[in-house]
């Protein structure tokens, strides 16, 4: 099924909130070390500099730079972190760094000569994954926890951070009284309406190759 028109109603995804402490707690002096290494690092250098606690993660989208020592990697706690595998979650031929978290975590991606924040998850209106569709890597984010709605924002990047396409999958069913969708349900794929067998033969394909990144490893 060809991508349908993109689109990101009631949600703002992205790197801006990768974490609230992040953003009202600026690192100390201790961490403002240069954004970027040597230009001419690869990218999985670049990455193992970041896990190394050498160089800074940029928040492209407005947040603080973070070392990864302002995470929390603590089993007991609910918003701790793991370092999981990599994959090229953009399609450019080189892979990212996942971080395992609360909310499916934050996917790094180097490049520039820096290690940007592409994704991260948005609390549990934006839970993070990321799944193989139409024969490439997508990063979704899903809202399927809350009464009324499923939804699932498909988002494809290519290697400069850029999204290149993407699309919106849902169901909503607000007046159901057993808070369960039906034939009479409202679903969606970007803007045209589909059935609900259409919505989850569609849901199942997304689903079939998703990778969760909620938690540890």
């Amino acid at each position: 099924m060809e991508s349908a028109a993109f689109g990101t109603e009631n949600r703002s995804p992205g790197p801006a909130s990768v974490r609230a402490d992040l953003e009202s707690s600026p690192p100390e002096p201790d961490h403002e070390k240069p954004a970027s290494a040597d230009a001419g690092s690869r990218p999985s250098e670049l990455l193992d500099a970041f896990l190394a606690g050498e160089i800074p993660a940029v928040n492209d989208g407005g947040g603080s730079a973070f070392m990864i020592s302002d995470l929390t990697f603590d089993e007991e706690d609910y918003f701790s972190h793991s370092v999981g595998g990599r994959a090229d979650l953009d399609n450019d031929g080189e892979k990212e760094q996942i971080l395992n978290g609360p909310y499916g975590g934050i996917y790094l991606d180097a490049r520039d000569g820096a290690v940007h924040v592409l994704a991260c998850g948005e609390g549990t209106a934006g839970v993070l994954f990321y799944t193989v569709y139409e024969q490439a890597f997508w990063i979704v984010h899903c809202d399927t926890t809350h009464a009324g709605r499923q939804v699932y924002w498909l988002e494809k990047y290519d290697g400069g951070g850029n999204i290149v396409d993407g699309f919106v999958l849902s169901a909503e069913y607000w007046s159901s009284p057993d808070d369960r969708y039906d034939e009479n349900s409202d679903f969606s794929c970007g803007d045209e309406k589909i059935t609900m067998a259409e919505f989850e033969a569609l849901r199942e394909e997304i689903l079939e190759k998703a990778v969760f990144t909620a938690g540890a490893s």
